[in-house]
């Protein structure tokens, strides 16, 4: 009797302890903004707003992009802006590889793709408020069809 006892405690604690150390794996923020009929406009900026809370810990910041196949381009260009709660802004132009030989690249779900690329690592924001990022998309076209969303996921460094 008061080895089984032992034994559900035991197994109750690890539940426990594994649950705990799962709930930490997932995202703080992730939110995708859907694109019009699959289209990005050039001068169309997308912008999330990322509340933060905890500011002793440091954070990983991705963008996603789904596109489908009628996207024509290897890579998705685009102009990245971080403004902190602070004010302090952090300006990127990167570029997100899509397809690469005329394959796509990411993980596909139905006719989309996603792929994802790290814009900070082990960022530190320093106050409490809600980060802003602004993206553009910097294709030289008025229309970029083919972009199904794009997505910030926001995790905690490891």
């Amino acid at each position: 009797m008061k080895t089984s006892r032992l034994f559900f405690g035991f197994i109750l604690m690890l539940a426990l302890a594994v649950c705990a150390i799962s709930c930490d794996k997932g995202p703080v923020y992730e939110n995708y903004l859907k694109m019009k009929n699959q289209t990005w406009d050039r001068f169309d900026q997308k912008l999330f707003e990322i509340p933060v809370k905890d500011i002793d810990k440091s954070y990983d910041i991705a963008i996603s992009v789904r596109n489908t196949v009628q996207f024509a381009y290897d890579d998705l260009p685009a102009y990245v802006i971080l403004t902190t709660p602070s004010g302090e802004e952090r300006m990127r132009e990167i570029s997100v590889p899509v397809r690469n030989n005329g394959k796509m690249l990411g993980t596909a779900n139905g006719n989309v793709y996603e792929a994802r690329m790290v814009l900070w690592k082990n960022i530190l924001i320093s106050e409490k408020g809600n980060c802003k990022i602004s993206i553009e998309n910097m294709i030289p076209k008025i229309q970029t069809e083919g972009i199904e969303s794009i997505g910030i996921i926001v995790t905690r460094s490891k």
